[in-house]
């Protein structure tokens, strides 16, 4: 399996892949939508099995964490969406996609990357709840232990909390 930055000529397999992956087309546009927005500002990773084609595909996108007044107090990014080929899910490709997202998120300076999915799932990649680190979600609702972070910069965290401001893409789906 290579795990390669996603190229234009991946984008129709890219979606169609997002697609299959969880059954409906929402997170398939939000990959469209955050690709048209952000450009290389996101990381756009994928996950090929030479001779098979794509088996998965990760996006991470910028999301700074905000203070009381709406000031930028940290710039991050957000992991969303993780697709696996539901041929291929349980198979590591989604792990794979993962540890090296988060590799190009710390190469990049990113000094954190956060999340809201599988409690059981993320820590295994030093995911940790966020909220008790002073780092809130936007979204009411969402279960503390969704809302997780990885801070790659520990010493650059420091003291810093707010609110996380996801991209509004991710509000329109």
């Amino acid at each position: 399996m290579l795990i390669r930055p996603e190229t234009q000529q991946d984008q129709a397999d890219v979606h169609a892949l997002t697609c299959a992956a969880f059954q409906r087309d929402d997170e398939a546009r939000l990959v469209d939508l955050l690709r048209d927005k952000h450009g290389e500002e996101a990381i756009s990773l994928v996950a090929e099995i030479p001779g098979s084609g794509l088996a998965g595909h990760i996006m991470l996108s910028p999301a700074p964490i905000v203070d009381e007044a709406g000031h930028v107090v940290s710039n991050g990014l957000a992991l969303a969406p993780v697709s696996v080929d539901p041929a291929g899910q349980r198979s590591g490709v989604g792990s794979a996609l993962c540890r090296s997202a988060l590799s190009c998120a710390q190469a990049r300076g990113a000094p954190y990357v956060v999340l809201i999915g599988h409690p059981a799932y993320y820590p295994r990649f030093g995911f940790v709840p966020a909220g008790p680190l002073g780092i809130r979600c936007p979204y009411e609702g969402v279960p503390e232990e969704a809302f997780m972070i990885a801070r790659l910069d520990r010493p650059a965290m420091e003291g810093v909390s707010g609110l996380v401001r996801f991209d509004s893409v991710f509000e329109g789906l």
